[in-house]
This record gives structure tokens, C-alpha cells and sequence, in this order.
């Protein structure tokens, strides 16, 4: 496993919304273990990774924006295939360094970088572009960045994967709960409730893709594809086939 450390500057909203958090390796350390990531997760982790790498084929290049918890990235790399690519970009030092101690040469087909999904700086383009519970954790105007270059990695025929939280049904039985929860620790979460996706795109580059989105535990979590058009490069702002799939209306 390989690491390009280009500098990139750790956010302010970061340090304001999250404090010491994520600027401490014993804190990250202790965040990285099931049963957080399946509390946090309401116990819907292991479905939504297999809802994730589901998208994935093996031996197909895959980029990750922004380090997961848990046995996300196990997940990932064992879908994307010894002869696979797997890139995983991070903003946080810290973050890229744990995964480096975590994982060194497991899996060959994986790099990480340090830089910041806002501003890519990558050359190539992917298969299958994996965005997992990423844009919960930043600002508006980031999460239209993050989509954007999300989309612009990838390949024609290939897709843009987003897994993150929905707007639940109003007879949930944890949506008021979670909605407080998140206004006082997760306050970039509720804006996934009034707005797709889709939405945070730029509307041309949105129009070369075929989106689809899928709920789970009562729409409480999405995963949104975003597949390109084989001839999306050519044919620019030809108008998209939006699909949208609400599975599992209520399933727990």
C-alpha cells in the first residue's frame, strides 16, 4: 500500500462541529470497531456496505471518498478483486495514517491519499466512485463539491455510489429521535431529509447520468447510483432518465 501525502488543510467547520474528535488518534482508534459503527448505524451497517459493494464487480477500479470505520473497507477491497484499483482519498492526517498501520500490504490493490474530496486533484477515472456516509458530515456547500467531483471521476458506464441517511417515514418509530440526535451531534445530517442527491450536482453534469435510489430500515437510510451514460462525454447535456426506487418501505 502506497500513500501520497499532498498537504491539504483540515476544514474549520471540522473542529467546529466535531471538536477534538477526529484530530486524535486514541479517539479515532476507539471508533474503529463494530459495534460503534453498527450503534451509530441503527444496526443497518452490514446492509448498507453489502448494499454498496452489491454496485461493485470484481477486477473494476474503485475510488472511496473519505476514510469508514468498521470493516467497510475490507468489504470494498475484497469486492474490488486483487486485480483490481482501489483508491481511498481522506482529508485527515490522522485518518490516512491509522488506515496505512491498519491495512499496509493486505490488500495490494489499495492506496490511500490525503487529499480533500472538495478539491481532487486525481487524474484518473473509476469503475465505481464509493461516497459512504460522507456527506452527513459536511456543510452544504461542501456536499455540492463532493458530488460534483464524485461524478466527475467516473468512467462512461460506470457509477458514482452514495450511501448515507434519508428523510425516515413519518410513522417511524426513531425518526424524532434521530432527528434530535442529529441536530445536536450530526447538524449537517438533516439537509439529506429536504434535498436528493441529486440535487448537490451541477445540472449538466447531473444530466449525463441515469440516477436510481434505493431506502432501507423505513427510508431511513438511501444509496443513490448514479450511472454514466456510455456517451455522456459526447453527448453533453442530453437529458437523463431519473429512476428512483423506494425498496424496502418498512422492512426492519
Amino acid at each position: 500500500m502506497t500513500t501520497n501525502n499532498t498537504a491539504a488543510k483540515l476544514p474549520a467547520y471540522m473542529d467546529i462541529t466535531y471538536g477534538d474528535i477526529k484530530s486524535d488518534m486514541s479517539g479515532l482508534m476507539a471508533m474503529d470497531n463494530i459495534f460503534y459503527c453498527k450503534l451509530r448505524s441503527l444496526w443497518q451497517y452490514d446492509k448498507l456496505i453489502a448494499a454498496a459493494t452489491k454496485e461493485i464487480k470484481m477486477n473494476q477500479s474503485v475510488l472511496q471518498l473519505g476514510i469508514v470505520f468498521g470493516n467497510e473497507i475490507d468489504e470494498v477491497a475484497l469486492s474490488a478483486g486483487s486485480y483490481g484499483q482501489y483508491d481511498i482519498v481522506d482529508i485527515n492526517p490522522l485518518q490516512v495514517n491509522r488506515v496505512l498501520e491498519k491495512y499496509w500490504n493486505i490488500y495490494p490493490c489499495m492506496k490511500v491519499f490525503r487529499q480533500d474530496a472538495a478539491k481532487l486533484k486525481l487524474k484518473n477515472s473509476y469503475d465505481n466512485v464509493v461516497v459512504f456516509m460522507l456527506l452527513s458530515e459536511v456543510p452544504a456547500a461542501t456536499k455540492k463539491k463532493i458530488v460534483d467531483n464524485a461524478l466527475k471521476m467516473v468512467k462512461p458506464g460506470g457509477k458514482a455510489i452514495f450511501i448515507d441517511w434519508h428523510n425516515p417515514l413519518y410513522y417511524h418509530p426513531l425518526r424524532y429521535i434521530v432527528r434530535m440526535y442529529n441536530r445536536l451531534y450530526n447538524p449537517f445530517v438533516e439537509p439529506l431529509w429536504d434535498h436528493d442527491i441529486e440535487t448537490y450536482s451541477d445540472t449538466d453534469l447531473r444530466r449525463q447520468f441515469v440516477w436510481r435510489k434505493s431506502t432501507y430500515f423505513g427510508r431511513m437510510f438511501q444509496k443513490v447510483v448514479a450511472e454514466r451514460k456510455t456517451n455522456a462525454i459526447n453527448s453533453g447535456k442530453t437529458s437523463s432518465a431519473i429512476s428512483k426506487e423506494e425498496s424496502e418501505l418498512f422492512n426492519f
